[in-house]
């Protein structure tokens, strides 16, 4: 799904959402010059996989917190994670490295791909900032309205501690 594509379903699911338009950004440490000012959750997408390639996993992360491979191997019941490759991020979710949306989980056809927040990342607002596979745009709506959003096409929401 395109940018229009996002916020027509979102329209159409009559969600309430702001739109910060901003040169293109590629991690959130880029974002932050843009949108410091801004009252949300700021937080980062990780696409990473189990690795024998069978599961994969989008997580988001309060923007300044690394993965912890032993807490995220326990939480998802898996022996082995790393990062998915930017080959697998095309192909699984349509988008570039850098680009990697919660958004970008309506471009899996197979709705295998479940999202996993950060329980600190929901605990930081009750709004979080999303790009809408576009990474010159921000969206800003609630954890609530992301999840009813991605519930609606079947996949996965989940908090965790990770």
């Amino acid at each position: 799904m395109n940018t229009q594509e996002i916020l027509q379903l979102l329209d159409d699911h009559d969600i309430s959402y702001q739109v910060f338009s901003h040169p293109a950004v590629y991690t959130s440490e880029e974002a932050d010059k843009y949108l410091k000012d801004k009252d949300f959750a700021k937080c980062k997408n990780v696409f990473i996989k189990s690795r024998n390639g069978k599961n994969y996993y989008l997580l988001m992360l309060p923007e300044n917190k690394k993965v912890d491979w032993k807490k995220a191997q326990s939480e998802l019941l898996s022996s082995s994670l790393t990062f998915a490759t930017e080959a697998e991020l095309e192909e699984k979710l349509q988008v570039k490295t850098g680009a990697v949306s919660p958004f970008s989980l309506l471009n899996d056809q197979s709705n295998k791909i479940p999202l996993i927040v950060d329980q600190a990342a929901m605990e930081e607002n009750n709004l979080v900032g999303v790009h809408p596979n576009d990474n010159t745009k921000t969206i800003s709506l609630t954890w609530i309205d992301l999840a009813r959003i991605l519930s609606s096409y079947g996949h996965l929401f989940e908090e965790r501690s990770l």
